[in-house]
């Protein structure tokens, strides 16, 4: 028999101080969700393979960068979908009591109290709820852009240049304004290797630009890693970012940088879409 606390949303909290993960989970149970917990980035994925959570909640040591390319792993590489909401805990670059949406049901929140959480939880589950039952996911997208504070700006552009044996990244800065800490997260590529899919084992990752100047661009230092390690430029796999004539790309490229005001800004690129 299916029971009402059956039915309760689960919620995966990750969070790395044992005494904060326990006090979330109090009041998240107070509120009638059930909780998975996990106190790293591999604890979490593990959990969310084995609990499905409805949405993940993220509150881990490190920059607001750092974090969100945790919360995206976590939720690529235990296979949840998109369709699960990511929140993260970020204490800097963003204002308190502010929640911004970057995309990719993704969103980072500097609550300044616990209520404001529990009401941002709450109109997420219910937003994928009234999106499941409709079979609309753009509702839900846009609900959320709708209700948070969002930042329109789009200043980057890319393209890919084949200098062999590598492809390089170019990141153009089509603004008026100069912009610092420019930093793409990795790229998870899929698993060419097995034939049910699975986690990726090969990766991308970019090495961070101080800064770019109006109108200018700057090629993004990239390094493949596989099974762990870094490879060679003869096994790089920047060059599966392409955009192939007829095929859409699985990939995005998500940015993250400081304005001129030092506030955090965020852009997500499809590629080949």
């Amino acid at each position: 028999m299916t029971t009402e606390d059956d039915m309760a949303a689960i919620i995966l909290v990750v969070e790395d101080v044992h005494e904060t993960r326990d006090g979330i989970e109090t009041l998240l149970v107070a509120d009638h969700y059930r909780v998975a917990l996990a106190r790293d980035e591999r604890d979490a994925i593990e959990s969310a393979q084995r609990t499905r959570p409805d949405l993940i909640l993220v509150s881990l040591a490190g920059s607001p960068r750092e974090v969100i390319f945790s919360a995206l792993s976590i939720r690529q590489r235990a296979e949840v979908g998109e369709r699960v909401p990511v929140v993260v805990f970020c204490v800097e670059g963003i204002d308190e009591g502010d929640e911004v949406a970057i995309g990719r049901n993704v969103h980072l929140t500097h609550p300044d109290n616990f209520n404001q959480l529990r009401t941002l939880i709450s109109r997420l589950l219910s937003q994928d709820s009234i999106a499941a039952k409709v079979g609309n996911n753009d509702i839900r997208f846009k609900n959320n852009f709708m209700s948070t504070n969002n930042n329109n700006e789009k200043p980057f552009t890319f393209r890919l240049i084949d200098a062999k044996p590598r492809v390089l990244l170019e990141l153009q800065n089509t603004s008026e304004n100069a912009f610092r800490s420019i930093e793409i997260l990795t790229i998870f590529l899929k698993d060419e290797e097995t034939p049910d899919g699975g986690p990726s084992q090969a990766h991308l990752r970019f090495d961070a630009i101080k800064s770019i100047s109006p109108k200018a661009s700057a090629v993004v230092s990239h390094r493949t890693w596989i099974n762990g390690k870094p490879v060679n430029d003869e096994r790089d796999q920047m060059a599966r970012l392409k955009i192939i004539a007829g095929e859409a790309s699985p990939y995005v490229l998500d940015i993250s940088w400081e304005n001129p005001e030092g506030k955090a800004r965020f852009q997500r690129i499809p590629i080949g879409h």
